[in-house]
């Protein structure tokens, strides 16, 4: 199956206490990429969170982002820094004999006073946490790769299109082909009847016409590209990652092209040949986004 490399996933886990989201965004790289936005004493599920993304995605540079969203029925105490509270008394004691003050704080002073009444939260257990990142990054994959699927399939039916775009300029190469050897033998009859005051020497047009024909036959060529498109369409339905192996075969398609275009030099074959270059150079644009 045919997969892009581009996609956003996002899971959602709610426990008593606590909302934690997991997004994931995947785009093209020639690798695997993994970057993780997690706090630092998340280790433990930072590891998880790589190794269950390594084990679903081939390729690509992935990176996850995780909120974590405190709900109001967890419980909270309020603590107060008696040692803090009791220096603020003291300056403000000292600040009192020089300058009028009232004798009393009311609640609201006293809270706007910096750390001296702080909030005390129940700590998240570890195994809470990466649970949590568990659950979450599971339904966030599983929407990344639905996501990468669906893309994938376009991507899919793009290629074949231009595989049979490609092939049409093939056949029109392999038509063109023969008539570089027929201008190519009128070119040489003319040129040995001017040498030879018009008499023509057969057995010396027959090896040279041989000889030509010989140095831009492009059988093997077109031979290979035929076994190319073959490779192509097998790969394209092949359900491991692909992206690599297509690579390889645009590659040497390409090779295959330029050979030709090199050995056969009519107009209809040359016009033939950019065409179908310019073909296959979209169709590596697109292999790029294949994972």
């Amino acid at each position: 199956m045919v997969r892009s490399m581009t996609g956003f996933g996002r899971g959602v886990t709610t426990t008593n206490r606590f909302q934690l989201t997991v997004e994931i965004r995947a785009v093209n790289h020639r690798f695997l990429e993994i970057n993780t936005k997690f706090p630092k004493e998340w280790m433990e599920s930072e590891v998880i969170v790589k190794k269950m993304l390594s084990d679903a995605v081939s390729r690509g540079k992935i990176d996850v982002i995780i909120f974590l969203k405190e709900l109001h029925n967890a419980e909270q105490a309020v603590r107060i820094n008696w040692p803090l509270l009791e220096a603020y008394l003291k300056v403000k004691s000292e600040l009192s004999q020089s300058v009028i003050m009232e004798e009393k704080w009311t609640m609201q002073e006293i809270s706007n006073l910096d750390q001296v009444l702080q909030i005390e939260k129940e700590e998240f257990l570890q195994d809470e946490i990466i649970q949590a990142v568990k659950d979450a990054l599971a339904q966030a994959i599983n929407s990344l790769m639905m996501m990468r699927e669906r893309e994938g399939h376009e991507l899919r039916n793009i290629m074949l299109q231009y595989k049979v775009e490609l092939q049409q300029q093939v056949a029109k190469i392999k038509q063109a082909a023969p008539q570089a050897v027929a201008k190519y033998r009128e070119r040489l009859i003319a040129r040995l009847q001017e040498i030879n005051d018009g008499q023509l020497v057969e057995e010396r047009l027959l090896t040279e016409v041989a000889l030509f024909a010989e140095r831009i036959d492009i059988t093997e060529e077109l031979d290979r590209l035929e076994s190319h498109f073959g490779q192509l369409t097998e790969t394209l339905n092949e359900s491991v990652a692909i992206g690599r192996k297509l690579d390889f075969i645009m590659q040497e398609m390409h090779r295959e092209i330029n050979t030709i275009g090199s050995k056969n030099q009519s107009a209809d074959c040359s016009i033939a040949v950019v065409q179908a270059k310019t073909i296959l150079e979209k169709m590596r644009e697109q292999v790029q986004n294949i994972e």
